[in-house]
């Protein structure tokens, strides 16, 4: 058995034994407050109403929310750099809740968000004309996947996979290079640091030729990582690449533009 195919075996059983155990329905996933199963994604009244939900104006390039006030129909980043991928969607703006419910998520072990996270996900993209051919996770290094037990971004892919009927492919897209944390550096650097992270598998051309691809991700910051897979998945073959993450960064001048 393949190593991806053993981690999501682990992972199916992990997730029962958590939910007898633990039912993830009974408390908010964001604040913890015991809660009905009533409630959309495990969330209480009061947290529904505090996360920075995207349904509103978007960038028409990334899908960052954008406010009334914007005079543009795409975000500072997106004026800035041309992105590879065809269209970006997302579902919140990634603040100091959104934060917290995707750390708990990646790093303390709380894979049962994935279901969670999964209902969001396909929620936005149902409001949306998408029709996928395929969908493809961002993948973790595996150093990072020994160290989390998982790769959180193929756990929300297969689950909407399983909601959209759409196929999921699992190590097609690989991490060949265990980059360093992004967050501190420039969008160039980034750039730079991500060249040659991404490869996809032998059999990849066969599989994605002619192929609309959904590209799943946690985070949108600058588009780096996602510009950096959609590029090897169109030079292997695909036709189109669109962009689905659970949340994004906001709207932010460039800092030669702030007064």
């Amino acid at each position: 058995m393949k190593e991806s195919s053993k981690q999501s075996a682990w992972e199916r059983v992990r997730h029962a034994v958590s939910e007898a155990v633990f039912p993830s329905n009974i408390y908010c996933i964001c604040c913890g407050s015991l809660i009905d199963g009533t409630r959309n994604y495990s969330l209480c009244d009061e947290c529904m109403s505090r996360l920075h939900w995207i349904n509103g104006r978007t960038c028409e390039k990334c899908g960052k929310a954008l406010p009334d006030t914007y005079r543009g129909e795409r975000c500072y980043d997106c004026m800035l750099y041309d992105h590879v991928f065809s269209r970006g969607y997302s579902c919140m703006t990634y603040g100091l809740h959104e934060r917290g419910m995707i750390l708990d998520f990646k790093y303390n072990g709380r894979s049962y968000l994935a279901d969670k996270f999964a209902d969001i996900l396909h929620d936005r993209i149902s409001c949306e004309d998408v029709k996928p051919d395929v969908i493809i996770a961002v993948p973790v290094s595996r150093r990072r996947l020994r160290e989390r037990g998982y790769d959180q971004s193929e756990l929300m892919a297969e689950r909407l996979a399983e909601r959209m009927g759409v196929p999921i492919r699992k190590g097609l897209l690989v991490r060949a290079v265990d980059t360093p944390l992004l967050r501190s550096h420039t969008p160039a650097e980034r750039e730079s640091i991500l060249r040659g992270a991404f490869r996809v598998s032998d059999k990849g051309s066969a599989v994605l030729r002619g192929k609309h691809v959904l590209l799943i991700d946690d985070i949108f910051t600058t588009g780096a990582t996602a510009d950096a897979c959609s590029r090897v998945l169109l030079d292997a073959g695909a036709a189109e690449v669109t962009l689905l993450t659970l949340a994004s960064g906001g709207n932010r001048k460039p800092e030669s533009e702030r007064i």
